[in-house]
Protein backbone atom coordinates (compact mmCIF):
# COMPACT_ATOMS: atom_id res chain seq x y z
CA UNK A 1 0.00 0.00 0.00
CA UNK A 2 2.67 2.24 0.98
CA UNK A 3 4.42 1.71 -2.43
CA UNK A 4 1.18 2.01 -4.27
CA UNK A 5 0.86 5.73 -2.85
CA UNK A 6 4.40 6.57 -3.30
CA UNK A 7 4.00 5.76 -7.12
CA UNK A 8 0.58 7.72 -7.35
CA UNK A 9 2.52 10.39 -6.17
CA UNK A 10 5.22 10.11 -8.47
CA UNK A 11 3.16 9.86 -11.35
CA UNK A 12 0.57 12.56 -9.95
CA UNK A 13 4.05 15.03 -9.50
CA UNK A 14 5.43 14.04 -13.51
CA UNK A 15 1.59 14.14 -15.12
CA UNK A 16 1.76 17.62 -13.72
CA UNK A 17 4.90 18.72 -14.68
CA UNK A 18 3.96 17.59 -18.35
CA UNK A 19 0.96 19.18 -18.38
CA UNK A 20 2.91 22.31 -17.56
CA UNK A 21 5.06 21.62 -19.69
CA UNK A 22 2.95 21.25 -22.96
CA UNK A 23 0.61 23.47 -21.76
CA UNK A 24 1.55 26.24 -19.93
CA UNK A 25 -1.46 28.20 -17.72
CA UNK A 26 0.63 31.47 -19.00
CA UNK A 27 2.10 32.62 -22.14
CA UNK A 28 4.44 35.68 -22.16
CA UNK A 29 4.90 37.21 -25.44
CA UNK A 30 8.65 38.19 -25.88
CA UNK A 31 9.17 40.76 -28.37
CA UNK A 32 12.69 40.53 -30.15
CA UNK A 33 15.43 42.96 -29.46
CA UNK A 34 15.77 45.87 -31.34
CA UNK A 35 18.97 45.97 -30.61
CA UNK A 36 21.89 47.41 -32.78
CA UNK A 37 25.59 46.77 -32.90
CA UNK A 38 28.50 49.17 -32.59
CA UNK A 39 31.66 50.22 -32.45
CA UNK A 40 34.00 48.64 -29.73
CA UNK A 41 31.11 45.62 -29.85
CA UNK A 42 28.85 47.53 -27.90
CA UNK A 43 25.33 47.49 -28.28
CA UNK A 44 22.68 50.06 -28.78
CA UNK A 45 18.82 49.98 -28.06
CA UNK A 46 15.77 52.59 -27.75
CA UNK A 47 13.39 52.34 -24.90
CA UNK A 48 9.97 54.53 -25.08
CA UNK A 49 8.10 55.86 -22.56
CA UNK A 50 4.78 57.63 -23.92
CA UNK A 51 3.29 60.56 -22.01
CA UNK A 52 1.34 60.76 -20.02
CA UNK A 53 -0.10 57.53 -21.03
CA UNK A 54 2.55 55.31 -19.70
CA UNK A 55 3.04 57.31 -16.73
CA UNK A 56 1.89 54.93 -13.77
CA UNK A 57 -0.14 57.24 -10.98
CA UNK A 58 0.85 56.75 -7.67
CA UNK A 59 -1.58 58.54 -4.67
CA UNK A 60 1.55 59.12 -2.87
CA UNK A 61 3.98 60.31 -5.48
CA UNK A 62 2.93 64.17 -4.80
CA UNK A 63 2.88 64.26 -1.20
CA UNK A 64 6.27 62.60 -0.87
CA UNK A 65 8.04 64.94 -3.30
CA UNK A 66 6.42 67.92 -1.20
CA UNK A 67 7.76 66.68 2.19
CA UNK A 68 11.11 65.38 1.18
CA UNK A 69 12.34 66.52 -2.72
CA UNK A 70 12.10 63.24 -3.17
CA UNK A 71 10.16 62.73 -7.28
CA UNK A 72 8.90 59.08 -7.83
CA UNK A 73 7.59 58.51 -11.54
CA UNK A 74 6.42 54.97 -12.50
CA UNK A 75 5.88 53.99 -16.14
CA UNK A 76 4.79 50.91 -18.69
CA UNK A 77 8.16 50.53 -20.90
CA UNK A 78 7.91 50.21 -24.79
CA UNK A 79 10.48 48.64 -27.22
CA UNK A 80 11.61 51.14 -30.28
CA UNK A 81 8.29 49.40 -31.83
CA UNK A 82 5.77 50.86 -29.58
CA UNK A 83 5.31 47.17 -27.92
CA UNK A 84 4.52 47.60 -23.88
CA UNK A 85 7.49 45.10 -22.68
CA UNK A 86 8.29 46.37 -19.16
CA UNK A 87 8.31 48.98 -16.25
CA UNK A 88 10.82 51.62 -15.61
CA UNK A 89 10.92 53.28 -12.68
CA UNK A 90 12.41 56.93 -12.56
CA UNK A 91 13.44 58.52 -8.59
CA UNK A 92 15.19 61.66 -8.58
CA UNK A 93 16.32 63.69 -5.46
CA UNK A 94 17.21 67.07 -5.45
CA UNK A 95 20.27 68.37 -3.98
CA UNK A 96 20.71 72.01 -4.20
CA UNK A 97 21.02 72.66 -8.37
CA UNK A 98 22.03 68.89 -8.49
CA UNK A 99 19.68 65.94 -8.49
CA UNK A 100 20.29 62.62 -7.83
CA UNK A 101 18.84 60.05 -10.14
CA UNK A 102 17.92 55.65 -11.04
CA UNK A 103 16.43 54.38 -13.11
CA UNK A 104 15.37 50.81 -13.07
CA UNK A 105 14.55 49.30 -16.37
CA UNK A 106 12.59 45.71 -15.33
CA UNK A 107 11.96 43.69 -18.68
CA UNK A 108 10.32 40.08 -17.25
CA UNK A 109 11.47 37.87 -19.92
CA UNK A 110 14.64 39.36 -20.34
CA UNK A 111 16.16 41.01 -17.19
CA UNK A 112 16.74 44.37 -14.81
CA UNK A 113 19.62 47.54 -15.19
CA UNK A 114 19.68 49.56 -12.26
CA UNK A 115 21.08 52.33 -13.19
CA UNK A 116 22.24 56.30 -11.43
CA UNK A 117 22.91 59.68 -12.61
CA UNK A 118 24.11 63.24 -10.99
CA UNK A 119 22.65 66.14 -13.17
CA UNK A 120 20.13 68.94 -13.50
CA UNK A 121 17.32 66.49 -12.80
CA UNK A 122 13.43 66.89 -14.56
CA UNK A 123 13.07 70.09 -12.82
CA UNK A 124 15.45 71.52 -15.51
CA UNK A 125 13.65 69.68 -18.41
CA UNK A 126 10.26 71.65 -16.99
CA UNK A 127 12.28 74.77 -16.60
CA UNK A 128 13.24 74.54 -20.02
CA UNK A 129 9.29 74.00 -21.48
CA UNK A 130 8.54 76.78 -19.21
CA UNK A 131 10.72 78.91 -20.51
CA UNK A 132 8.60 78.51 -23.78
CA UNK A 133 5.74 80.04 -22.54
CA UNK A 134 3.34 76.51 -22.84
CA UNK A 135 0.13 76.68 -20.86
CA UNK A 136 -1.48 73.41 -19.79
CA UNK A 137 -3.62 71.80 -22.44
CA UNK A 138 -1.29 73.73 -24.93
CA UNK A 139 0.12 71.58 -28.22
CA UNK A 140 3.19 73.00 -29.84
CA UNK A 141 4.08 71.92 -33.59
CA UNK A 142 7.78 71.60 -33.82
CA UNK A 143 8.17 69.15 -30.71
CA UNK A 144 11.17 70.43 -28.59
CA UNK A 145 13.79 67.90 -27.78
CA UNK A 146 15.52 68.08 -24.62
CA UNK A 147 18.95 65.45 -23.87
CA UNK A 148 20.15 65.10 -20.30
CA UNK A 149 23.41 66.57 -19.23
CA UNK A 150 24.72 63.53 -18.10
CA UNK A 151 24.18 59.35 -18.98
CA UNK A 152 22.94 57.35 -16.35
CA UNK A 153 25.71 54.39 -15.88
CA UNK A 154 24.64 50.99 -14.57
CA UNK A 155 25.34 49.85 -11.09
CA UNK A 156 23.17 46.23 -11.28
CA UNK A 157 22.08 44.23 -13.62
CA UNK A 158 20.35 41.03 -13.98
CA UNK A 159 19.34 38.23 -16.63
CA UNK A 160 20.81 38.83 -19.88
CA UNK A 161 21.95 41.82 -19.26
CA UNK A 162 24.26 40.95 -16.54
CA UNK A 163 28.11 41.58 -17.31
CA UNK A 164 27.42 44.52 -19.25
CA UNK A 165 28.13 47.87 -18.90
CA UNK A 166 25.80 50.29 -20.18
CA UNK A 167 24.81 54.29 -20.10
CA UNK A 168 21.76 55.93 -20.48
CA UNK A 169 20.69 59.35 -22.14
CA UNK A 170 17.17 60.32 -21.88
CA UNK A 171 15.57 62.29 -24.31
CA UNK A 172 12.39 64.68 -23.77
CA UNK A 173 10.68 65.04 -26.66
CA UNK A 174 8.02 67.09 -26.22
CA UNK A 175 5.03 68.10 -27.75
CA UNK A 176 2.78 70.27 -25.32
CA UNK A 177 1.38 70.03 -22.07
CA UNK A 178 -1.77 67.81 -20.87
CA UNK A 179 -4.73 69.66 -19.19
CA UNK A 180 -2.91 69.24 -15.25
CA UNK A 181 0.45 70.53 -16.92
CA UNK A 182 2.32 68.13 -16.95
CA UNK A 183 4.57 66.81 -20.36
CA UNK A 184 3.04 65.35 -23.09
CA UNK A 185 5.30 63.61 -25.73
CA UNK A 186 7.71 60.73 -25.76
CA UNK A 187 10.54 59.98 -23.60
CA UNK A 188 13.00 58.03 -25.29
CA UNK A 189 15.59 55.93 -23.30
CA UNK A 190 18.47 55.47 -25.16
CA UNK A 191 21.27 52.99 -24.04
CA UNK A 192 24.57 51.87 -24.65
CA UNK A 193 26.08 48.74 -23.63
CA UNK A 194 29.80 47.12 -23.65
CA UNK A 195 31.06 44.40 -22.33
CA UNK A 196 32.22 44.55 -18.51
CA UNK A 197 36.41 44.33 -18.69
Amino acid sequence: MKRLLQLGFILGLAGTFALAWFAPIFEYTRYRSATSVVANGGRVEQFLVHLPVDRIESPAGAEVARDTGLRLSHYKLRDAEGNVIGLAARHELQTGATAQTAWLLTIPSRGAIALAASGPGEGAIEAEVAARGLTAGQSIDQPLSIDSSQPARSVSATGEFSGIDFELVETWVVTGLDEDGGIRGTLRLNTIGRRST
